[in-house]
Order: structure tokens, then sequence, then C-alpha cells
């Protein structure tokens, strides 16, 4: 696998997109791409490939029908190979059947397996359940659900409780009866009705007076549904054979099966004759009822199990006629399964490759609590999805504590960041899963570390650092943190090339070679022309202030001189190049500036100038820089302007004590006071028109850490779009 040719249209969002990773140098890229931007949605996208579902890759919002041409070496991709994993997902829960079974035992598994479907097949056609079907958007296992739940069996599993099913006795024999026929909510709702239950006690009152005129049936014993189970045991065991014959109470001699047929339909006869027959027959008139009539009509002995206290066993009736019905197949099935199940049971739970995960889990991650499994041999057979039991010790407690995975939710115990570490374990129980395969895939990681801690960070880095030296995977991961992006560019070893940041343009997403590689600071460093000198004007006062400041510009602290180009004080407009160079001679060592700069023009002009001169395809850092800068001073300016202006008093607070004062008064106490822009705001707001000051207030949220150093190396400005800025810039102009 070398290259992946990536076409996205109207994808969740992503209008257009289209890049080519080329993995043949470096199995791995790292993205960075701010929140909202595009990763969820490429993700998604991916994660419907890997469902199948590349069909349902849509604009939801806009309705729009979507597309995604993707090809591995020219081919178009296939669903294995590609595992997309998201940045965190409520519930998510692996199945990990595969990583507990081994070679031989799975081999066995799959001839079990295949005997378990042939007979749902049959119960399907038996009882007109669906083995799956789709409700509410999500699958059911709708026929064995309900013979788990008809039965009552405590393990979720058909195999598990097979002898049980194949041990029950029915009531009455009744393989031809469909189980759907009865047990629609249409037909229920029609059994359930009084009217209907009470023509079902008079019929049982009528049908027993005329049971009670036959000699040899007893109610309790041999009723009319036994003597039809009777003559079918009778002709499937070939009773009727050399003058074989049965004499019943009475001196009823049957000496064949004819001569019982007919005393069985003499009964049912007498049956339906009945007015209580009638009269059921009358309540079933209906469109909706006229399944369940023709079904009456032809087992009347039905009728009596359709009584509310009686629906349970006419179920398990239902389900014991079909396992008769297909004997052969349940005693095969049940002893192939026999033979297996004594296989898992010796089975170690600590030599499976689940363990080896979980090590792998515990070894890297720190988490408050231990995992067992509770249903192993369900989960094994695949039955059910394993069940997983987490304990917590306590130094002071002598017995650990259990708790299953629902109640741990509803608890509500675990920090966020142990709920995405749950789910990224779970994440890793898939990946081996996938690696076990032996396949080439793209994995697709949409933010793996948001949220988590420093430590689960870099253990999620060295996961993901072994990942990459797994020959047959060639990763894809996203991030808007570009701490993240950067450490995991260093700790990977990604090229160059391979490390990416997502752009917005009107009508498409692109993918570009990350411009800041390392720092961006070395970079200035080494061209310190006009722009990049003013970029570095935040780095260089930052460093006045957490190291030794030296007066070098004979102006007071080197610090505050500086923090007048990052705010409008009174010397604001008297700076020029010539005397901040000497503060970047000594503070970042650089040589001295480039000849494109007029050491004797003032600094805040340039400033001013480079911003009017730029365009939507500056948007590197260096350019966000200058203009948050630039948007402080001309938000400042303004707002000292018309406070200068505003004729009445203005209030503050020193602590909790309230001030009135003058304007001139006020902005003093502005010039003493730190956060310079939020005080000069606090007091424009008192008298200020309001379509200005929310332009004003949108300089408070995007600009007053963004120019610091300080604020996580620049991530928040990384984080915005250059047309943001620009369009805040042009704001501030007109005011």
């Amino acid at each position: 696998m070398d290259k992946l040719k990536v076409s996205l249209t109207n994808c969740f969002g992503i209008e257009s997109l289209d890049y080519e990773f080329d993995f043949s140098d470096c199995r791995v890229f790292s993205v960075y791409a701010r929140n909202g931007l595009m990763k969820t949605s490429f993700t998604k996208g991916f994660q419907l490939i890997q469902l199948g579902k590349a069909k349902d890759i849509c604009d939801v919002i806009y309705d729009k029908e979507g597309s995604a041409n993707i090809t591995i070496d020219g081919k178009p991709i296939t669903k294995d190979q590609v595992f997309a994993i998201r940045s965190f997902e409520t519930g998510y829960e692996s199945d990990v059947t595969s990583l507990l079974i081994k070679g031989e035992i799975k081999a066995k598994l799959q001839e079990v397996f295949s005997l378990r479907m042939n007979l749902l097949k049959e119960f399907e056609k038996l009882s007109g359940l669906k083995i799956e079907k789709i409700s509410s958007g999500k699958k059911v296992y709708e026929l064995e659900d309900a013979i788990i739940s008809d039965f009552a069996f405590q393990e979720k599993s058909i195999l598990l409780n097979l002898e049980k099913l194949a041990g029950y006795e029915p009531e009455i024999i009744c393989g031809d009866v469909k189980y759907g026929t009865i047990f629609d909510p249409t037909a229920i709702k029609i059994i359930e009705n009084p009217k209907f239950q009470d023509g079902i006690r008079n019929f049982i009152k009528a049908t027993d007076q005329i049971y009670a005129s036959y000699a040899f049936l007893e109610k309790g014993s041999l009723t009319f549904p036994k003597l039809k189970v009777l003559k079918k045991s009778l002709e499937e065991n070939r009773f009727f054979v050399r003058n074989n014959r049965i004499y019943f109470s009475g001196s009823l001699e049957i000496p064949d099966l004819d001569t019982l047929d007919s005393q069985i339909i003499g009964i049912e006869e007498k049956v339906r004759q009945t007015p209580e027959y009638q009269a059921i027959e009358s309540l079933l008139s209906t469109a909706k009822g006229i399944l369940l009539k023709d079904l009456i009509e032809t087992h009347p002995d039905l009728i009596e199990y359709l009584s509310l206290d009686r629906l349970p066993i006419l179920k398990m009736s239902l389900w014991a006629s079909y396992v008769q019905s297909n004997s052969t197949l349940v005693q095969t099935l049940l002893a192939k399964y026999e033979a297996l199940s004594q296989e898992i049971d010796s089975v170690n739970l600590k030599d499976t490759q689940w363990q080896q995960a979980l090590d792998i889990f515990k070894q890297r991650f720190f988490v408050p609590f231990d995992m067992n499994i509770v249903n192993f041999k369900g989960a094994i057979i695949g039955e059910n999805i394993p069940q997983v039991e987490f304990v917590f010790s306590h130094k002071n407690d002598v017995e650990p504590k259990f708790v299953d995975r629902r109640r741990l939710e509803d608890m509500d115990v675990l920090s966020q960041g142990e709920k995405r570490a749950l789910y990224l374990l779970n994440i890793i129980f898939d990946i081996e899963q996938v690696k076990a395969t032996g396949k080439e895939v793209v994995l697709v990681l949409d933010d793996i570390a948001d949220s988590f801690d420093y430590k689960n960070k870099y253990a999620i880095i060295e996961y993901l650092y072994e990942l990459a030296h797994e020959e047959k995977f060639h990763l894809i991961a996203f991030t808007h943190n570009f701490d993240f992006h950067r450490t995991l560019t260093s700790r990977l070893d990604i090229k160059r090339g391979n490390c990416l940041v997502a752009e917005k343009k009107p009508d498409s997403i692109l993918l570009v070679e990350e411009y800041y590689q390392n720092q961006p600071f070395k970079h200035w460093k080494g061209n310190p022309n006009e722009k990049n000198v003013l970029a570095l004007i935040p780095f260089v006062r930052n460093l006045c202030e957490y190291g030794t400041d030296l007066n070098i510009a004979k102006k007071g602290k080197d610090f505050e001189f500086l923090t007048s180009l990052l705010h409008d004080k009174t010397d604001t407009g008297t700076i020029t190049f010539f005397e901040i160079e000497p503060l970047f001679k000594q503070y970042i060592g650089i040589p001295g500036f480039l000849q494109d700069i007029n050491k004797s023009s003032l600094v805040i002009d340039r400033l001013f100038a480079v911003c009017d001169q730029l365009s939507p395809q500056n948007a590197n850092l260096e350019d966000k820089i200058v203009l948050a800068m630039a948007i402080r001073h001309k938000a400042e300016r303004f707002m000292q302007q018309e406070i200068k202006a505003f004729t009445g008093p203005l209030v503050w607070k020193n602590r909790k004590t309230q001030c009135t004062c003058s304007c001139v008064d006020y902005l003093q106490y502005v010039e003493k006071s730190k956060n310079q822009t939020r005080k000069l705001f606090s007091g424009y707001d008192q008298f200020g028109n309001p379509e200005k000051k929310s332009i004003l207030n949108r300089v408070n949220i995007m600009t007053p850490e963004n120019i610091h150093i300080n604020s996580f190396m620049y991530e928040p400005i990384m984080d915005m779009d250059i047309d943001e800025l620009q369009g805040l810039y042009q704001c501030i102009k007109s005011l």
C-alpha cells in the first residue's frame, strides 16, 4: 500500500477535498485541523466505508448527496482496508470475541455456528419471525431474543440453553402453527380483549363437558391435545404392526391410526358445533382477526391456550414443537456444542489475545480499575458481547469491589478522562483484532488524545509509535491540538511532507504541508524581516519577563517598554525599529534586522501597514499574530478617544470598593492596571454604542491571550481562520 487517493464531496460538511496520501516513504501522516473544520467529517466518511455504507455519505444539513472516490494504488478501497476511530463515542464497546479463541477451537466453532444458523433458519420458516431485522434504525435479533425471553433463560444465548430447549416437553404439539400469527401485536390485542377472554372461559367449560363424555380422557392427565400428541408418537414409532392395538377405557378398541384419527375428528367436530366456539369465531370476523380465525378453525384445541394465563405455555410449546420438527439437526448441534464446550472450559483467559491487549493498555495508561470478562463462554461462542466486570481495589479494604459496565455508567463515578481511557481500551481491542488479520489497513484517527491529561497523551503517542512500526498499518492522525501534533511529529519521526495542516477555502478543504515543523521562532530568528520582527515582539517581551530584564532600552524595564507595542500606551506612537533592535540582539541573539526594515520608522505605523497589505492567502502564524496585535491597538485607541470625549462619570471597582471618577481619572486608572483592553472596554461599555460594543467584545474574546507566547505556544491563534482576524481588523478600522 503506497498511495491513498481521497476525493470527497458533500461529506458531512466537507464540500470538497482532494488529496493523495503517499505512504511509500513514511506510513504516518499527522494532520493539524482546528475544531469544526473537517476532522470528524473525514473520519465519519471513512467509518461508513468501513461499514460498507459509502452510499450514505451526504451533507445532512443541506440535504445534498455526497460521494467518496477513494483508491489505494489505483484500485477502489474495500471496507476491510480501513479502520476509522472517532474521538469519543459514549457506550462504545468492542466485540472482542476473536481475541478470546485460537486455532482449533475457532475451526470447531465455525462448524457449530454453521449448524446453529441452519437451525435458526428452520425456526424462521416455522415461526414466521426473522432471525434479525431492523427496528427504529437498529439491528434486532428477533427470533433468538424471543426464545430466550419466552423461556426466561438466564444466559442470553440459544447455544448455552440448547439442552434445556431440547428437553422441554410441549403440552400441545403445534409445529405447523406460526408463532408470529398468534403473537403478532395486532393478534395479541384481539386476544387480550376482555370479550375474547370471556369467550375462552365459556369455551373451556363447554369443551370440558365434551371431554368428560369420553371415558378415556381426563383433565390434567390425558387431555385432548395430548391425545393428538399420542397419535403423532404412535405414527412416528410405527406402533400399529403385527395386530398391535390400544384399548381405551370404556372398552374402546383402537386397532389402527385411522380409527384413532376418526375419534379425534369426532371430538373436534363436537367442539366446533358448540355455540361457545361459534361465539369466539364471531369475535374474529374483522380483517385483523382473519388469520387467527383460520388458525382456530384448523386447531380448535389451541383456543384454551389463548387464555392469558396459558399464553406462556403456548409460547414454549410452539418452540418445543419446532425443536421436535428438527430433532435430528438439534441433536447433531447439541453433540457438537457439548464437545466444543468442554474445550472452551479448558481455555485460560490469561493466555488469550484479549489479555494481551489489556496488558498493552495497563502498561501504558493510568485508570483506577482492573477488568475481567464474566460471561466467558458466551463471549467465546459469539452469542453475547463480552461482559466486562470492573474491579476496584482500595488500600483500606480487604475485599475488592466488582462493578459491571452498566452499573458503572449509572453510578457516574469515572472522570471524563477515565471514560475516554475506557473508550480507548476498546479501540485497542479492535486494533489488535485488525492486527491479527494480517491485512494492510489504513487507520484514520480523529483527535484520539482529546481530553486526556499529558501523562496519558504521551502514552497514546507511544502506542501510536508501536502501530507506526507495524508494516501492515498506515496511519492518518487528525488533531486540533498543535502541541500534540508537534509532539507526534517528533516522536514518530514523521517526514516533513507528511505533516499537514487543513485550510478552509470558500468551497473546499485543502491539506497542505505544515509550514512550521518545529518552533516558528527559529524560522523567524533566521529571517528577521519586517513581518517576522513584528511577530517576535511578544516572544522577546516574554523572555524579558521570565528571564533577567537587562534594561537594554534604558527606558525602565524592557518588559514594560515592549508592552507598549502590545497595548496602546503614551509612548506607543514614538517607538522605532532602531530602539527595539538592541533588545532583539540581546535576548534572542540575532545579529540585526534585515535591510528591508527602515529602522527610523515607527513600529506601530509599520504594524498597521503590514496588516493593510495582508490577503486571505497570508495564513501563516506570523500573519495571525500581527493582525491580533493591530486589532488590539486599533480597539484600544478607539476606546481611549471615546472615553476622553465622554463628559459623564465612570465607575470602576477597586476590589469590593466601587469608585466614581472622571474620564481623565479613569484613563489614569487603566494605565496602571493589568488587562488594559478589558478595563477600557468596561469604561466604554457604560455609555458606548451597542453595535460598536459588540465589535469590541469580539476583540476581548479573540485577542487577549492569543498574542502571548505563554498561551500554549500560540495554540489558540493557530486555531483561528485568517478570515476571522482580517474581518475583525476591518471592523475595528471602520470604527
